[in-house]
């Protein structure tokens, strides 16, 4: 049960002076065991000093982060910064030095800034030029003319004949130079009195004037060739500066990483000193420590602090309290936590069955999709996976392999039986497959059932323990049924079997009176109970017989894989076999994998976790001097 069973926990109180805090908080955040709890007893209240500090370091923080982008780079994270911390002065270093870094980079930036706005502008000015060569007049006389109610832009085509409608009362001229992709180029101008009325027109026809650039000189054609000249030499200055860029991020980056994991390691300090009660000069910290960690931060605390520190150990009340799941799975296992976690997380007094979870997914998953042709591709894919997203990489890799270990004992290789099957072949042993299938599924109930009892056995919860659907009386009514329904079906049903079924339906029925009587617990009045038990007890009974049908699923898809597979054989043997063997490959393995493993956590969440699965737990985030704690992943460059 080692490896099913979260660490024990216990909680821990220290109270620190004042003039240990800062170092008692960075010895505990270092080592990295200690779960913060936010506790504020009668008598003590939270510090706002701690508070102010932990908005300076957040500053700071932000600072150096953007100054670090700005030369193209990230923080790294996951690192512990190389000095001792001290937040309550350390700030004053920090900022004296960034400030100075930012007046190494705050030239070049201003010039970088400056280059880009200026290239903005000069390709915004190549846009509006080369709307203009259609006309063959200067640019600049265009521009004295502009000031003369004489206007140039571009229109939908089909408003232009309406302008001219809604202007026939003054004298005007409206040419259109250019028509294309349903917008119009056109040249309009009227008296200077008449100007208002003419831009209301247009206005309501979606005119958009074109801006006439101040850089561009001489006709078009020659204002456009100047334009791309002086573009291309915004661009050049824009290399060098970025070669710039380079050079300073050689230069001025370890230190600004080294800034910023200390500000944002003094920042957790002081945010986590901030959550610290006090009464006059005594503060409290409070937290959950793993068990086997307890003796080293005793150790700890008290040689990093200077005065005698106060400790009080409790043991953990998971009724009354929210504590904190730790389980240390081996490397293999971590993947399929996620699969654990994507449904919730264990509370303290639940077994982890990541264990369980990952031997059985794998299982199913492989039962399903068993082709050794199939099964290589999807571990592939798994492999590919890897080296983007580690954990769902190596799920993927692991449901190949198992597609592959069934493929063996199935005798398939895409879609083709390519030996004798070691065990059972699909399509030629649908009845034994189908059975096996709700056998499995047996199994794996009954897995659910026993850890179920180990739960309540935890927990002390005996009530759970002995009457629960899925406690001993609920264990012994499922195998009372089917040992039951085996023998009806080869006609030998012994009284004593039916007996003990209405015994343990009995049970069950009348659990909330007898809970009552026995362990004193508040029930409700004795119809009401009866009633809610009896619809309780149908549920069970038909729950028993859903749940183990439901594993049926494991052989229907696994004669579906192959049927399907089979299909995709057939139909390659055609004129268009070259195409049909890939796509339909494809087909299979991608949609069909997906598919299955959404099967095969479903019986994982509806069927397995609904035996004893209650959820609601809260992981173990202890106090760390680095973004993420030792999960962190180390930053690189952007």
């Amino acid at each position: 049960m080692s490896m099913l069973a979260p660490e024990p926990m216990l909680e821990v109180n220290l109270f620190v002076l004042e003039p240990d805090l800062e170092l008692v908080t960075a010895t505990l955040a270092g080592m990295e065991v200690l779960h913060l709890d936010d506790v504020t007893p009668e008598g003590l209240s939270a510090s706002s000093e701690w508070s102010d500090l932990a908005n300076r370091y957040r500053t700071l923080t932000q600072r150096l982060s953007e100054t670090l982008s700005a030369l193209d780079w990230k923080p790294v994270q996951g690192t512990k910064p190389n000095q001792d911390l001290h937040p309550t002065r350390d700030w004053r270093d920090i900022e004296a030095r960034l400030t100075a870094l930012e007046t190494k980079i705050g030239p070049w930036a201003k010039r970088l800034e400056e280059t880009k706005q200026e290239l903005e502008k000069v390709k915004q000015a190549e846009l509006q030029v080369r709307l203009l060569l259609p006309l063959d007049v200067p640019v600049e006389e265009l521009r004295r003319l502009q000031h003369q109610a004489l206007t140039v832009g571009t229109m939908p085509a089909e408003n232009v004949p309406r302008v001219a409608e809604a202007l026939f009362q003054i004298p005007f001229f409206l040419i259109t130079l250019q028509s294309r992709k349903g917008r119009a180029l056109v040249l309009a101008g009227t008296s200077i009195e008449n100007a208002a009325i003419l831009d209301r027109a247009l206005k309501s026809a979606f005119f958009e004037p074109i801006t006439l650039p101040s850089e561009a000189q001489g006709r078009p054609a020659e204002a456009l060739e100047a334009l791309k000249r002086k573009a291309q030499e915004v661009q050049d200055r824009l290399h060098d500066l970025e070669r710039e860029r380079e050079r300073l991020a050689t230069e001025l980056s370890p230190e600004l990483n080294r800034l910023w994991s200390q500000a944002a390691a003094d920042g957790r300090l002081a945010e986590a000193m901030r959550r610290f009660p006090k009464y006059s000069q005594v503060f409290l910290i409070s937290g959950w420590v793993p068990a086997r960690e307890l003796e080293a931060v005793k150790q700890a605390v008290e040689k990093a602090a200077a005065h005698p520190i106060a400790t009080e150990v409790l043991k953990p009340d998971p009724n009354r309290q929210r504590v904190p799941i730790l389980v240390r799975s081996p490397r293999w296992l971590q993947p399929f936590e996620e699969l654990v976690g994507t449904f919730d997380l264990p509370s303290y007094n639940e077994l982890d069955p990541t264990p369980i979870v990952a031997v059985s997914f794998l299982i199913m998953y492989g039962m399903m999709f068993g082709d050794l042709g199939h099964g290589l591709l999807l571990v592939l894919t798994g492999l590919w996976l890897r080296r983007r997203w580690w954990n769902p990489g190596i799920v993927v890799t692991a449901a190949g392999m198992s597609g592959i270990l069934f493929g063996l004992l199935y005798g398939d290789a895409f879609g083709r039986q390519i030996m004798r099957a070691l065990w059972v072949q699909p399509l030629e042993g649908i009845w034994n497959i189908l059975l096996i299938s709700v056998a499995g599924g047996i199994v794996l109930l009954n897995i659910g059932f026993v850890l179920n009892m180990a739960n309540a056995w935890r927990a002390r919860d005996w009530p759970r323990f002995l009457l629960d659907r899925n406690g001993l009386v609920g264990i012994a009514l499922y195998w009372a049924l089917l040992g039951g329904g085996l023998g009806a079906a080869f006609g030998t049903l012994p009284k004593r079997a039916m007996l003990l079924i209405a015994v343990l339906c009995a049970v069950l029925w009348l659990r909330e009176p007898l809970i009552h009587l026995v362990w004193r617990r508040p029930a409700a009045p004795v119809g009401e109970a009866l009633l809610t038990g009896f619809w309780e007890l149908f549920e069970t009974l038909t729950e028993y017989v859903s749940n183990s049908l439901s594993f049926v699923r494991l052989g229907a898809f696994a004669i579906a894989h192959q049927s399907l597979s089979e299909l995709v054989v057939a139909y390659s043997a055609g004129p268009w076999g070259w195409l049909v063997l890939p796509v339909g490959t494809i087909v299979v393995v991608g949609f069909e994998g997906v598919i299955v493993g959404i099967q095969a956590l479903r019986l994982e969440y509806y069927e397995f976790f609904g035996r004893f699965f209650q959820g609601g737990g809260q992981p173990f985030m202890p106090l760390s001097l680095q973004m993420g704690g030792r999960h962190a992943t180390v930053g690189v460059r952007a």
